[in-house]
């Protein structure tokens, strides 16, 4: 009996802890639909969903697998990456260190590096404001590259890169043009201003405040304390059920997309966000974090996008000022919205980075419109997931053909491919190796990632395969018969031997 009661108990202290209500609403039809979606597309990666309402979980859901290879369950303290979905978190802990007086965000681009000469921009009019709000002007692929993908960088190296900065070629200062450079630029700064890293002001200032138990900017921490982390498939893999090669590494987790967490722990940011009046968060902190500051006319799936704030897309949606912030990378998908006036919001994580996004639009669609109590949304999206179903039906067909694609083209070498094996050098992006597989194919290595080159139709130049399911066209500069660099995505690496 007292083993009985002693579980009792401790269920009561996580549904208390957890802040779950019972739900009002029916959302058992959307948990058939994405049973039955999963089921007839043959992809079990999983989805985590939480509903907010009134400062509290509204309706909590789990579904596949967050390792399908072993048969792992998503559970509510499954641990998703959520790529971008990271900016909010950086955005509000930069104006929390504000409101400290530790910082001012219309602080220069040239006051944050005094002693470096930026070339091609005025520095002096780009303000920290700016380059997290995506209207810096600037570009910088070098620096996205170290930070989110080879992992390769150290404290002088990214130092060198911010010094590297260019005109963006499709914007000017105060023009919208969304990327990870401004978040990196400031992390960048932030990071040598200080003996708390980013990560740990995120600890400090937003997960510990908030009691994300479950939340870290650190894949190391997460490994150390065996969080149960969801493992990245994707369903236009020639093996869906296979998980992915690239996965996240201390080196490769950065201030514009390097957060793991659980929706769980996500619900209770977004109850902050609307629920907060103080009581976390100072208020104004909180108001300013929402305001726009940008304006912008785009659309993503169902979600119109007309302003930014800090790190918060603001628009319509059904009728309702919505702002929201997705994530994607290799393997996952992550949604963050709310609707203020409405005191509702959503967390969807998938550890699937394709078919899951148009999932989650459908799960968007359903658990908005049961919220606001639009008339036939149940018939609705029982519509729109049928119609998913059938073009679902074709990604198996087209992701072959992608591949047969990819594969059936040849090199346009002018050497012997055994003249372009080496080593290739960037002075502060590291080496990358050129080696041969056993079927005397170009394999590439750099940092964190690798890849098989394939051909491409091009004089000189290779496809490189570095992030799965995407593709980088590189491009080898020959003298006199030699090979002397090799260049992707605005970056040369000279070949050393």
């Amino acid at each position: 009996m007292n083993k009985i009661i002693l579980c009792l108990l401790a269920s009561s202290a996580f549904v208390l802890n957890s802040a779950v209500a019972v739900s009002n609403k029916d959302f058992a039809q959307l948990e058939q639909l994405i049973e039955k979606t999963k089921t007839q597309t043959e992809l079990q990666s999983g989805t985590a969903i939480a509903v907010v309402q009134d400062g509290k979980v509204l309706y909590q859901g789990y579904f596949g697998y967050a390792d399908i290879a072993s048969k792992q369950k998503v559970q509510p303290d499954t641990v998703f990456y959520i790529a971008s979905a990271t900016k909010p978190f950086t955005a509000l802990a930069t104006l929390l260190l504000e409101q400290q007086n530790k910082l001012s965000t219309n602080t220069s681009l040239q006051q944050m590096f005094a002693d470096t000469k930026f070339s091609g921009f005025d520095a002096n009019r780009i303000s920290i404001k700016q380059l997290l709000t995506h209207q810096s002007g600037i570009d910088n692929q070098p620096l996205v590259w170290a930070t989110a993908y080879s992992g390769i960088h150290t404290s002088a190296s990214l130092k060198a890169l911010v010094a590297g900065s260019y005109p963006d070629a499709e914007s000017k200062t105060g023009q919208f043009n969304y990327s990870n450079v401004g978040y990196n630029i400031v992390s960048t700064w932030l990071d040598q201003q200080s003996n708390v890293s980013w990560q740990q002001q995120l600890q400090q200032l937003i997960f510990t405040p908030l009691q994300m138990q479950h939340s870290s900017a650190l894949v190391s921490e997460a490994q150390g304390k065996n969080w149960t982390l969801a493992k990245p498939y994707s369903a236009m893999s020639p093996n869906p059920a296979q998980e992915l090669y690239l996965q996240k590494t201390d080196q490769t987790m950065h201030a514009a997309g390097g957060m793991l967490t659980t929706a769980p722990d996500l619900a209770k940011f977004l109850i902050a966000q609307m629920q907060d009046s103080g009581t976390v968060f100072p208020e104004t902190v909180i108001n300013k974090a929402q305001q726009t500051e940008v304006t912008t006319d785009a659309k993503y799936n169902d979600f119109k996008r007309s302003g930014y704030a800090w790190g918060w897309y603001s628009g319509e949606y059904k009728g309702e000022r919505m702002l929201h912030h997705f994530g994607s990378f290799s393997g996952f998908h992550a949604h963050l919205s709310f609707i203020p006036e409405k005191n509702i919001g959503l967390v969807v994580l998938n550890n699937e980075d394709f078919l899951s996004g148009h999932i989650t639009n459908l799960i968007t669609d359903y658990s908005y419109g049961l919220l606001l109590n639009e008339a036939d949304i149940k018939t609705k999206v029982r519509a729109r997931f049928d119609d998913l179903l059938v073009k679902a039906a074709g990604l198996p067909k087209a992701a072959l053909k992608e591949q047969q694609k990819i594969h059936g083209r040849t090199f346009q070498l002018s050497l012997p491919v055994s003249a372009y094996v080496g080593t290739y050098r960037h002075p502060q992006l590291g080496d990358i190796q050129l080696t041969l597989t056993d079927k005397q194919q170009p394999q590439l290595q750099w940092g964190v990632l690798q890849t098989v080159a394939t051909g491409y139709d091009q004089p000189e130049s290779i496809r490189l395969g570095w992030v799965p399911n995407s593709g980088e066209i590189a491009h080898f500069t020959l003298d006199a018969k030699q090979v002397i660099s090799l260049s992707f995505n605005e970056m040369t690496f000279q070949k050393i031997n």
